[in-house]
Order: structure tokens, then C-alpha cells, then sequence
């Protein structure tokens, strides 16, 4: 008996063994199968496995693979739950789109412990820091932020040593208005948003090799450096517009009198010498045969006697760049509105003064961006023109005026003529529609006038950035690649001049601290007394 039970158990065995091995070859046929034609079903409630048809669509029509480079690392304290949330959510729709279109979305992901790896493809992109996805088709790429762009998050109500670590990750975690660091506030903070397939959708837009309009930039009459570093220079908006999917030339009209004909903008940024009057005309009539153009004069066509620049081509479509330079008060510490300080003369603008009837501007007030001028003037409309105005004052404004010896003394001087009044800073307007006799088609002509060349400069290029890039892929008719990006370390700032917060800080400091150390003296007294 006890043969024939060695042989059973052992018949047992290969059964089951050869069991498994089909088991293991039906598993492969699946997947195998699977490859030829995949198809995916969303189970969910929410709908979370499944993409918008036109982003997937999108992915199809990209000349290239997208390649999703993954750079994420969790936040530490009272933010590592929301931020690992943030993540979760952000890596479930990269491996749905990898899933819906194998062979055309690879997505990477770089873990924080494999240091040198990490580093490494983040010089290949020419990118750096973390919490960030960078998209990737051919030679261009485009960055997500994690929090701003893809996750939008509620803060809180942080305590200021929270306050200080979010800033010092790229995070703006509290609007200064209305922070209340008392702790018996607190709030935790909570993921509000996810923006993850929007967000995505945007970036492969950007990278999008099919559609690269020319900008170019008018030279020969003492323009800012394209390339250049310097405060002055434009080399930063010239990065930012490539990286954005434009391409970048210049055109000098003493040497080319038409305007090259693949030109998709025209930018007319800073110059020190007047245009020729053949120049103005090429530039007029290019515009109103449905071209587009962005103008915005050198501080040095304030001076007396000087004319022919930026500002006569403004004029030209109805916006007149009136003599001085705008100042607003600043706040004073204790309060009070403070003239008679150059830092009159540099404006802060807030969302609120953003036109909400222009594409151009509704996303950045939406979003509650600022955008910021220094030394500039301001612009007066003709009345039959259509212009728009984009970006106003305060009411408290005023125009200081240069004296007889060409100074400014940053006061309102009401006997001078100085009135106070809201000025307008930025403007738009759109010419009237013409038809090509050629080819039928029907341009319209476009022109965007900023008051000051100094507001596209490196000095204020990030404060400005999204603005300036908004103008630009507006005049191309690029309206899908108008967005708002979330706000660097560099312009998360309080504006100690004209908010509260001067005040705040010094009763705080000059009047609170000193009463709190009374008062715990006196505490303290007290109770060794008794």
C-alpha cells in the first residue's frame, strides 16, 4: 500500500504543478493579447482611471513620446500627510495617461534617495529643485509645479516657523492680509484642488513642436541686450519666450525695410533713438494689414524735444505716453501716507486693478497675481481709438514732473499741475479686421503698449513674467497657452510700503514687545510675592 500512496501523492504533484505552469502561460497570453489591442474600463465612481479624450487625443498628435521626469519629495512637520496626498494624486494620473497610451507617455520617476541619479537628469533638462514634474517632447520641455500648478492646497493657518519653511521650499503659504498667527487659530492644511489633468494639458501644448511663432525684436537704435544680464537687459524674457515655444530674432529696419514675412510678433522694447519716419510708416501699415505688435518706450523719450520712438508709434493707434513719472504714496511707520521718496515712484500693482474683461489679464486677477513698474509714465487714450486698458492705478496717483533742472521730488505738487488721479499703465487694442486679396484669408491686427521698456527688463522680469507672456502668446492668437504659473520664491513678498504691515511690525515691536515684558514682569512679581 504503501507504493501506490508515494505514487498518488507524487500524481497529485505534477497535477498540480502542471496546473500552475498553465496558469502561468494563460497569465502571459493575457498580457501578450493585452499588447495588441489594450483596452481600459473605468470602474470607479469618480471617474478617477480615465482622461479627458482631447488630452489623450493631445498625446496622439504630439510628434514625439512625451517623457514625464518625476522630481517629488515629501514636506516634513504638520505638511508631510498633505503633501504625500498631493503626490498620490499627482502619480495616479501620470500612470493613467502611461497606461492609456503605452509607447507614447514614459513617465520617470527620480526618488529622492538616488541622489546623483536625480541630479544628473536635472542637468540633462537644465532644471533644478523639487515637488516638480517636467514634460518632454523632442528638445523641449515645460515644469509643473507640484503645489500651485497641479495641487492646489489650503495652508492653513501656519504657525511664523512654518510660515518660514514653506517659503523657504518656493511656497507662498498665506495671504499677508489676512494671516492670523495666533496658534488658538490654527488649521491644518488640506489639499482643496487637483488641477493635475488641466495642468498637464497645458504643458503638452507648451511642447508642442507644431506651433512655433516668430518674435521679432526691432534693433539697430540702441534696444536692451537681448542676451544680456544686466538689470536693464532682456535676456531673461528671451529665455522665458523660448522655453515657451517661440522663436526668437531680430529685425533691423535700416537694413531690411519690410518686416520679415514669418514675423508672428513685433516688439518694439527700449530704444534710446528715434525710428526713421519710412520706419514708423513699415511698422503702421504691417499692423493694420493684420500683423501684431508690442511697444513699450525708453524712459529717455520723456525728454524735451525728442520724438520719433516708441512713443509716435503709440500715438499712431491711440495711445499717447504722457510726460512724467507716475508715484503713488508709500506708508509711512506709523502709518501714514508718505511723500518727497523715490520708492513713490515704484508701483506695485495688485489683481484688483487688472482689467477683468481682457483675456490678457482676467487669468492673473483671477489667480491674484501683481505686476510691478518703476519709473514709468503713464498713457492718455484717444477717445475714438477702442483702446482697452489692462493695468490702472490708485486713485491717489499723480504724474511728478520733471523741474527746470530735469529732477523729480516725488511729491504731488497740485500749484505744478500734478492732480492726483488713477493712470493707466498698459493697454490693448484691436485693429480693424482686413482680407488678404490673395489668399482670402482675414487678419486682424493687434497692439499691446506697456508704458515703461524697464517693466520687460531682468530686474522685474519674474513680478511681470506671467503678464509679459500672456501678451505674447495673445498677439499670436495662442490663447490656449495663456495660463498662470505659481509664484517663485523671488516675488512671494509682503509690500512693506503700502500694506499694513509696516505699522503692524513696528507697534509690534516698538509698543508690543516692550508691554509684553512689563506684563510678565509684573506676573512674575506676583507671584514670588505671594
Amino acid at each position: 500500500m504503501k507504493p501506490r500512496g508515494r505514487w498518488k501523492r507524487f500524481s497529485f504533484g505534477l497535477q498540480a504543478t502542471l496546473a500552475a505552469l498553465l496558469a502561468g502561460g494563460a497569465a502571459l497570453l493575457a498580457v501578450d493579447v493585452a499588447d495588441w489591442r489594450y483596452v481600459r474600463v473605468d470602474l470607479s465612481l469618480t471617474g478617477r482611471n480615465s482622461l479627458d479624450p482631447a488630452l489623450l487625443d493631445l498625446v496622439d498628435k504630439l510628434p514625439e513620446p512625451v517623457v514625464v521626469d518625476v522630481f517629488l519629495r515629501p514636506l516634513s512637520g504638520p505638511y508631510r500627510d498633505v503633501s504625500l496626498r498631493a503626490r498620490q494624486r499627482t502619480l495616479d494620473l501620470l500612470s493613467v495617461a502611461a497606461s492609456s497610451r503605452r509607447g507614447r507617455f514614459d513617465v520617470r520617476l527620480h526618488e529622492p534617495s538616488d541622489f546623483e541619479a536625480t541630479r544628473e537628469r536635472q542637468r540633462e533638462l537644465g532644471v533644478e529643485g523639487e515637488n516638480m514634474v517636467v514634460v518632454s517632447c523632442g528638445q523641449r520641455h515645460t515644469e509643473l509645479a507640484l503645489f500651485g500648478e497641479l495641487c492646489v492646497i489650503d495652508w492653513g493657518n501656519p504657525s511664523e516657523d512654518n510660515v518660514r519653511y514653506l517659503l523657504g521650499q518656493g511656497i507662498q503659504p498665506v495671504d499677508p492680509r489676512t494671516w492670523n498667527p495666533d496658534p488658538r487659530a490654527f488649521r491644518p492644511a488640506d489639499l482643496r484642488e487637483f488641477r493635475g489633468e488641466e495642468a498637464l494639458a497645458q504643458a503638452l501644448l507648451k511642447v508642442s513642436s507644431g506651433n512655433a511663432p516668430h518674435v521679432y525684436f526691432v534693433e539697430g537704435h540702441g534696444e536692451p541686450a537681448l542676451e544680456g544680464t544686466q538689470e536693464t537687459e532682456l535676456g531673461r524674457l528671451r529665455s522665458a519666450l523660448v522655453r515657451d515655444g517661440f522663436q526668437v530674432g531680430t529685425w533691423d529696419p535700416l537694413k531690411s525695410p519690410t518686416v520679415p514675412a514669418d514675423c508672428a510678433v513685433l516688439a518694439l522694447i527700449g530704444p534710446k533713438q528715434p525710428y526713421a519716419e519710412r520706419t514708423r510708416e513699415t511698422i503702421r501699415a504691417w499692423a493694420e494689414g493684420g500683423g501684431r505688435v508690442l511697444a513699450a518706450p525708453d524712459v529717455s523719450e520723456l525728454e524735451p524735444d525728442r520724438d520719433g520712438g516708441v512713443s509716435a508709434v503709440l500715438r499712431d493707434f491711440g495711445m499717447i505716453v504722457l510726460r512724467g513719472i507716475v508715484c503713488l504714496p508709500v506708508t509711512g511707520a506709523t502709518g501714514e501716507r508718505v511723500e518727497g521718496d523715490p520708492y513713490c515712484s515704484l508701483l506695485v500693482i495688485d489683481e484688483n486693478l487688472l482689467t477683468a474683461s481682457h483675456p490678457l489679464t482676467e487669468p492673473l486677477r483671477r489667480r491674484g497675481r501683481r505686476v510691478q513698474f518703476r519709473s514709468t509714465p503713464a498713457f492718455e487714450f484717444e477717445a475714438d481709438k477702442g483702446v482697452l486698458p489692462l493695468v490702472q492705478t490708485p486713485p491717489e496717483a499723480w504724474r511728478d514732473l520733471f523741474d527746470a533742472r530735469g529732477q523729480l521730488d516725488y511729491r504731488c505738487n497740485v500749484a505744478a499741475g500734478e492732480g492726483r488721479e488713477r493712470m493707466r499703465l498698459a493697454a490693448a487694442r484691436d485693429l480693424r479686421a482686413t482680407k488678404d486679396t490673395a489668399t482670402g484669408a482675414v487678419r486682424q491686427g493687434r497692439v499691446v503698449g506697456v508704458a515703461s521698456a524697464l517693466f520687460f527688463a531682468n530686474l522685474d522680469f519674474n513680478a511681470n513674467r506671467d503678464f509679459i507672456l500672456n501678451a505674447f502668446n495673445w498677439l499670436a492668437e495662442r490663447e490656449y497657452r495663456m495660463a498662470v504659473t505659481p509664484l517663485d520664491r523671488s516675488t512671494s513678498f509682503l509690500d512693506l510700503e503700502r500694506g499694513n504691515a509696516k505699522p503692524v511690525l513696528v507697534y509690534s515691536l516698538w509698543l508690543g514687545l516692550p508691554a509684553l515684558s512689563a506684563l510678565i514682569g509684573g506676573i512674575v512679581f506676583l507671584r514670588r510675592r505671594s
